[in-house]
């Protein structure tokens, strides 16, 4: 795992200010009940959420077992990783002169389970990078981390970046490809951001509808 620090975002200091909904905000008497199937689909970044973009692939969420038949959910670093996944779900999106995008949910029992599978989680992705190096996007959600590096394409300057975010029993990846002269890093950043804020939303019991519109 990279060495990013671990910060609440100032939307969950201003939920703690009032009540405790998130990890970290209180005792686990206090936490949002996890994300049923509905409410896992809808904060993945779908066309309303992404205007300007072509959605490839509309949000999708399964149960742990065929999540992991279908590939959605990765569980090669130990039992802490997945053990406690109640859902996970995937969507991806594209645009002319915009890099590829995917996203990566997965949700868990609670935020005490996510926070332990943090780590495993981003080293199983994370590993995926070729010639990787840190990066940072700032603060986004509870914990975050960045990692950039070359293209499995062999394309010439193709690059990718993979963001991963937790907020409370969330943990989200934002995975993006772009050639050489399409910019990256802010669109991952933003979407990144989009998702972290959806996720949050969820677990205030809203249905998720922060876009791209929203962030700046």
């Amino acid at each position: 795992m990279n060495g990013s620090a671990r910060r609440l975002s100032r939307h969950s200091l201003a939920l703690c200010a009032c009540v405790a909904l998130v990890a970290g905000c209180g005792d686990s008497a206090q936490e949002t009940s996890p994300l049923d199937a509905r409410q896992t689909k809808a904060v993945l970044p779908n066309a309303e959420a992404l205007p300007g973009w072509k959605v490839g692939l509309e949000p999708v969420a399964y149960p742990l077992k065929k999540a992991k038949e279908m590939g959605v959910a990765r569980c090669y670093q130990g039992a802490e990783e997945c053990a406690k996944i109640q859902f996970a779900g995937v969507s991806e999106a594209h645009g002319s002169g915009k890099p590829s995008l995917g996203f990566v949910l997965m949700t868990y029992e609670d935020s005490v389970a996510a926070e332990k599978a943090y780590e495993p989680v981003w080293k199983s992705w994370s590993e995926r990078s070729i010639e990787r190096r840190e990066l940072s996007l700032g603060d986004i959600g509870d914990e975050s981390d960045a990692v950039t590096g070359l293209s499995a394409s062999y394309e010439a300057g193709a690059k990718t970046l993979f963001a991963q975010v937790r907020v409370g029993s969330v943990i989200m990846l934002t995975l993006g490809e772009a050639g050489a002269d399409i910019e990256l890093q802010n669109w991952v950043k933003k979407c990144a951001v989009v998702f972290a804020e959806r996720a949050e939303q969820a677990q205030q019991g809203e249905t998720p509808y922060a876009t791209l519109d929203d962030v700046a």
